[in-house]
């Protein structure tokens, strides 16, 4: 099959005809239509990709009390069946990312949706908890081959110059997910009858993109395969582990995907503690993907355009603690504008997080691996930031005291900020060396 790799014109203003066009919407018009067939198909199965991630993941939620009705179990029990698959996502990202380097793109991916699809389908079967439970764990197995895939791809169709808005669009997905699981999820519950019916039919669309995806997808040329050579794998895991800015990029990832899980999580019980409504506590929590579906295009445009990455992080997380904060503590029209701007501020340095390793030439070889390391450790956020909260509420009676630590871990961004290297084209010094 051909592929089209013509180069990407190196500036926006190359397409900017009306000066008073915003150059995020040209960014994202050049990118989708006019750089070549292979390259918007790519575009366009990775935002697919990330949707069905949230989708599968969190169209849980909103199903929770009917299951836990109906197999007659604890919310310890309901609240593990979501955590087991942030585990297997924590477990399982470096072995996929390792796999994404060594094997090929399109396989890997094609194998991950595979799994995707075919559990996601088979919780819909679950007869009892433990079978639920099963189905959950070997779905989050194939959730977490998507996020080391990202930069690979990108790495792969994309000059230097459009990495940030192609990972943004990429990105993207995650928060449309987000709310079509929280949306659309009630309804196929009320229309198809129960819980088992919405989960086969979320599943049956991931089986559906598998086939797209093996269908479509394109083998990039210029991918490299490593050696899968043991020495050689010792000698490269060895050699990430020993890089710095792997874990300042961990830090950032543990900051930035910590604060927002947590707040999604727990923002509608906050919100209801405050005296509103279920739908109005609701309407409030939605504003931190609708945060989040603007970073993931904004940040990336913008800090192509600027041709620097460090200044993005060191804004928002200078400004995540405030708004952190004061989104667990008012109500009210203000508490809407500053749940948006915690979406923006805490996932918006994700965009930032897997464009960094693609621009660094001690990490781009290794790719995926390095998203695995970064995204499975980093995932301990996600999976303790929650818990703590939740804890700090029953010791306190608030969730004052909850929200103070979440605002220091989201200012703690400012400081990794500081240690991150810039990467953008128009850095200074060459940065991540070993």
């Amino acid at each position: 099959m051909a592929v089209n790799l013509q180069p990407l014109p190196c500036s926006l203003n190359a397409y900017t005809t009306n000066p008073h066009k915003s150059f995020v919407k040209t960014a994202v018009t050049t990118l989708i239509a006019r750089n070549g067939n292979s390259q918007n198909v790519m575009l366009a199965l990775g935002f697919m990709a990330t949707l069905n991630v949230h989708l599968l993941l969190f169209s849980y939620s909103p199903l929770v009390p009917n299951i836990m009705s109906e197999l007659g179990i604890s919310n310890a029990e309901a609240g593990f069946l979501f955590s087991v698959s942030i585990l297997t996502l924590m477990i399982f990202r470096i072995p996929w990312g390792i796999l994404f380097d060594r094997k090929g793109f399109k396989k890997t991916m094609t194998l991950a949706l595979l799994l995707m699809g075919v559990f996601g389908v088979a919780r819909g079967f679950a007869i009892d908890y433990t079978s639920l439970l099963l189905t959950q764990f070997f779905l989050g197995v194939g959730l977490s081959g998507v996020i080391p895939a990202i930069p690979r791809l990108v790495s792969c169709w994309f000059p230097r110059e459009k990495i940030g808005v192609a990972t943004g669009i990429c990105l993207a997905g995650f928060p449309v997910g987000d709310f079509v699981a929280l949306s659309l999820t009630p309804f196929l519950f009320s229309g198809l009858g129960g819980w088992r019916m919405v989960f086969q039919v979320y599943g049956a669309w991931c089986l559906l993109l598998v086939v797209l995806w093996w269908r479509f997808a394109y083998e990039a040329r210029n991918e490299e395969k490593i050696s899968v050579a043991p020495r050689s794998l010792r000698s490269d895991f060895t050699r990430l582990l020993k890089n710095r800015v792997v874990w300042v990029l961990t830090g950032l990832y543990f900051c930035a995907g910590g604060c927002y899980d947590t707040l999604l999580v727990w923002l509608p019980n906050v919100q209801q503690a405050k005296g509103l409504d279920v739908f109005s506590a609701s309407l409030v929590a939605s504003m931190l993907p609708a945060g989040f579906l603007f970073s993931a295009i904004v940040v990336g445009a913008f800090s192509d355009r600027l041709g620097l990455r460090k200044p993005f992080v060191l804004v928002m997380g200078a400004a995540s603690g405030p708004v952190l904060f004061l989104t667990g503590t008012i109500t009210g029209l203000p508490v809407y504008i500053t749940a948006f701007l915690s979406g923006l501020c805490t996932v918006g340095v994700l965009t930032i997080i897997l464009a960094v390793p693609v621009e660094t030439p001690s990490l781009s070889r290794n790719l995926s691996s390095v998203l695995g390391i970064v995204a499975s450790f980093g995932n301990l956020g996600s999976f303790l930031l929650p818990t703590l909260v939740g804890q700090l509420r029953d010791v306190s009676g608030t969730f004052l005291l909850s929200m103070l630590v979440l605002a220091v871990v989201g200012e703690t961004m400012l400081v990794l900020g500081l240690l991150l290297p810039e990467t953008g084209r128009k850095m200074k010094t060459v940065a991540g060396q070993d």
